[in-house]
């Protein structure tokens, strides 16, 4: 059974996934629910901090403060894919490291989306080989987002310089082969990385809701390869979409609750 402990919030500014392109996912209602009190509210003891459309920006103290209380916080070094401002070779790797001096709880830093666009090239494995070491000066883990149709991509050179990598099913389509999506993937990595996976609340490559026979096949397979020791824990996203109405995330904060 997964261990309250192994599991994570991703963490972004209230009423951001709606913003997107006028909404393009479709979402229903509003949210309003931040990072912290989807925490709360899910009873999710760590976070992962990820930039959306740019935000939020360094200097990152009053924002660390606020997750004083998580047991672990990962924070964003390269935001999602609507955060221009990472795809030119910009990171916020050192305002992550300041942030890390007065936090302790602060363990990583993360790259979302780094597979898409131009952020491969820009971020060569050596270039990489450089964040990861700069992170490692003060004990920081690297992190990167995989998406299933990332597995298709030459990006093994890229992931061995990654110390955590959370793979993520952006189509429900994709989930029926849950199993075989993280084989390949461990296919591509160094035995000594950490895996999790990155569970949705929403089939945001369809933009459409999930349907509960999916959401508990998630929570099925990710359980047994946790038993399996082949993922370290479960990513939920997100606090974005926890309080407009959704079954997906009640049936979730039930299931949480008997591992607490």
């Amino acid at each position: 059974m997964i261990k309250n402990k192994d599991l994570w919030l991703w963490g972004q500014d209230a009423g951001s996934h709606h913003a997107v392109s006028d909404n393009a996912w479709n979402l229903p209602g509003e949210n309003k629910m931040e990072p912290m009190e989807g925490a709360e509210y899910l009873h999710i003891p760590n976070m992962c901090r990820i930039a959306m459309s740019g935000l939020p920006k360094p200097p990152f103290d009053k924002e660390a403060e606020k997750f004083s209380s998580c047991s672990e916080v990962v924070w964003s070094i390269m935001g999602d894919s609507e955060s221009k401002r990472f795809n030119a070779g910009d990171t916020d790797v050192d305002a992550v490291l300041d942030i890390a001096k007065k936090y302790p709880n602060i363990t990583g830093g993360a790259m979302d989306d780094f597979f898409s666009g131009t952020r491969m090239s820009v971020f060569t494995p050596e270039v990489l080989h450089g964040l990861a070491e700069k992170l490692h000066t003060q004990d920081l883990k690297l992190w990167t987002v995989v998406y299933i149709h990332d597995l298709e991509k030459d990006i093994s050179a890229h992931l061995a310089e990654c110390d955590v990598i959370s793979l993520w099913h952006w189509c429900a389509e994709e989930l029926q082969d849950i199993r075989g999506n993280f084989e390949k993937l461990k296919g591509l990595l160094p035995a000594d990385k950490k895996i999790y996976a990155g569970c949705y609340f929403w089939d945001y490559g369809n933009s459409k809701p999930l349907s509960m026979d999916d959401m508990r096949l998630q929570l099925e397979q990710y359980e047994a390869l946790y038993d399996e020791g082949i993922i370290s824990g479960v990513i939920f996203c997100s606090n974005c979409i926890a309080d407009i109405g959704l079954d997906s995330v009640e049936y979730t904060k039930k299931w949480i609750e008997e591992r607490m």
